[in-house]
């Protein structure tokens, strides 16, 4: 029931057409939160312990033992359009690029991403933020999307998760959660 819950957040709930008030968002400034791990060990942290999470510097790869990875990158602020879901909302804008080093296909629609505090995720086709791509990641393959949630202009703590999930049948990965500040 959870994957049909992602399945469903995560896609049919962008629209087409319309206009986006900010094109580009201009570039924010990002750091690591006092509260992460340094970059070194934040680089090579992998998913070897009992933990439910894996927390990561917003500028750090998530990487976990079998060799998947999850890099964020490319932040920016900007402001929803008029045909956006939601519109009108000033958000967090980031790329997100996973990778696939592992011995199985990943289905990529199945990916869980949250938002910072529970936040609605922005879907707008003009500014290319179309949710999680619906394809499959081969083995050594990585992907890239655009991402955007609801962020207010005078936030500066993110938290972004993302959960991959296996679909040779061994189930969902630890949920990487992304964090610290943003300019």
């Amino acid at each position: 029931m959870a994957a049909t819950v992602v399945g469903c957040s995560l896609s049919a709930c962008s629209t087409t057409g319309g206009t986006q008030t900010d094109t580009a968002p201009p570039a924010a400034a990002v750091s690591a939160s006092q509260d992460t791990q340094d970059a070194e060990e934040a680089q090579d942290t992998q998913d070897d312990s009992d933990s439910d999470t894996l927390v990561i510097a917003l500028d750090k790869t998530a990487k976990w033992n079998n060799g998947i990875k999850a890099h964020l990158s490319g932040f920016g602020r900007g402001t929803s359009g008029e045909y956006a879901s939601p519109s009108g909302k000033a958000y967090l804008a980031f790329s997100v690029t996973m990778q696939n080093d592992s011995k199985s296909t990943i289905d990529l629609s199945m990916v869980s991403l949250s938002c910072p505090d529970g936040a609605d995720e922005i879907f707008d086709t003009d500014a290319g933020f179309n949710g999680v791509p619906d394809t499959h990641l081969l083995q050594g393959k990585s992907q890239t999307w655009k991402a955007a949630c609801v962020f207010p202009k005078t936030a500066e703590n993110a938290q972004i998760e993302i959960t991959p999930t296996d679909t040779s049948g061994s189930g969902w990965y630890r949920t990487a959660i992304f964090t610290g500040q943003v300019q």
